[in-house]
């Protein structure tokens, strides 16, 4: 699955950008979660949780043109966070599979890593998630992941 050009060049409201990105998982055979909303003691919202038979990725969708690496880090952070909490209320689809943490974003600006103790979470656009998704094998090694028994 490759961008339409049509998409591309239109004003692409921000919800059907998260079902673009989404769309694209699920062409590579993931279940997709989207929008999810919960509550462990405070309200939480995660854009997609995309899974296989072996791997998780929590993904935040990401509108801006233009995000600073501090920025970047503090989005990637509470995602972790997000996801810890939701595995509190949710951890039957997940057990055994290593979770990924991955920002996309709308516009190209290059791939971004940020890298955390433990591994590296990257950034990538709506643009290049086909190629990450094709040759995961090679980066998973390096991504910072989590893995539950």
């Amino acid at each position: 699955m490759y961008l339409d050009i049509k998409y591309e060049k239109s004003k692409v409201p921000w919800k059907d950008f998260e079902n673009k990105v989404a769309d694209i998982f699920e062409s590579f055979n993931y279940k997709v979660l989207r929008n999810i909303n919960f509550k462990t003691g405070r309200r939480y919202q995660i854009d997609l949780i995309a899974f296989d038979d072996s791997r998780v990725f929590c993904v935040d969708c990401k509108f801006h043109k233009y995000i600073s690496p501090s920025i970047e880090n503090y989005f990637t952070l509470k995602q972790i966070e997000r996801m810890r909490e939701y595995l509190k209320i949710d951890i039957k689809n997940f057990v055994g599979k290593r979770i990924f943490f991955l920002l996309v974003t709308r516009y190209a600006n290059g791939q971004s890593i940020s890298n955390f103790p433990g591994g590296r979470i990257l950034s990538v656009s709506e643009g290049s998630l086909n190629d990450l998704l094709n040759r995961i094998e090679l980066y998973e090694e390096n991504l910072l992941s989590f893995k539950f028994y």
